[in-house]
């Protein structure tokens, strides 16, 4: 399996002009939006009530079942809890939910001005994110970030999470392009990965202006 590093640098390589696709579909956190820092985690564990780097560990140790919907959120946050010897009452349990959801919410709007590009060019645009369903529901209720895409594909909705095979093919459907000339673009090398065995072009994001410089070419 080829190294992130390797991944990237033949990217760079590989990469052909936005105009060479009909499809693109985004992953989220990382792409489309900001990653949470340092003082978020923070800012969530003091509240937990335990050390920082536990929460940071903890905080991903469950979460793939959190974004199939095969969690709850209070059942994420009290397995979380279990976990660090602590006990979240319901109030925090809503706190953290709430923190963690718009923490999520830090939109690159550079990207989000490129997707508008797209879609001025009749390009077919979508989203294909690891998501929670407090946070998708979040995002539905308070923006119209989910509008600007003819398919929206989300792992608590679908049951499924990247890199299984079968949320690609879901995105896919809707999406209504061919693989090979559809370009999806996620921070994570497994997720790329993944795609590129459904035949998708794919790009690793380690960096949105050289990526963004690339295809505009």
């Amino acid at each position: 399996m080829p190294s992130a590093k390797s991944a990237a640098a033949a990217n760079r390589c590989s990469m052909a002009p936005a105009e060479s696709y009909d499809g693109f579909i985004f992953d989220y956190g990382g792409v489309l939006v900001h990653h949470q820092s340092e003082s978020d985690h923070a800012r969530m564990a003091a509240l937990a009530g335990i050390s920082a780097d536990t929460f940071s560990e903890l905080y991903w140790s469950d979460r793939h079942d959190y974004d199939k919907g095969i969690l709850t959120g209070a059942e994420y946050w009290q397995h979380l809890a279990t976990r660090a010897g602590a006990l979240f009452t319901p109030a925090v349990i809503e706190q953290l939910t709430e923190i963690d959801s718009v923490t999520w919410m830090k939109f690159d709007t550079v990207m989000w001005d490129w997707i508008e590009e797209l879609r001025g060019e009749k390009k077919r645009v979508a989203i294909l994110s690891n998501m929670p369903r407090d946070l998708g529901e979040t995002i539905k209720t308070r923006t119209d970030k989910f509008d600007r895409f003819d398919q929206v594909t989300l792992s608590y909705e679908v049951h499924s999470v990247k890199p299984e095979p079968a949320i690609y093919e879901h995105c896919l459907e809707g999406i209504e392009t061919a693989p090979e000339k559809t370009l999806f673009l996620d921070d994570r090398i497994a997720n790329v990965q993944g795609a590129e065995l459904l035949g998708i072009r794919a790009v690793h994001f380690t960096s949105r202006d050289e990526v963004l410089l690339r295809l505009r070419a």
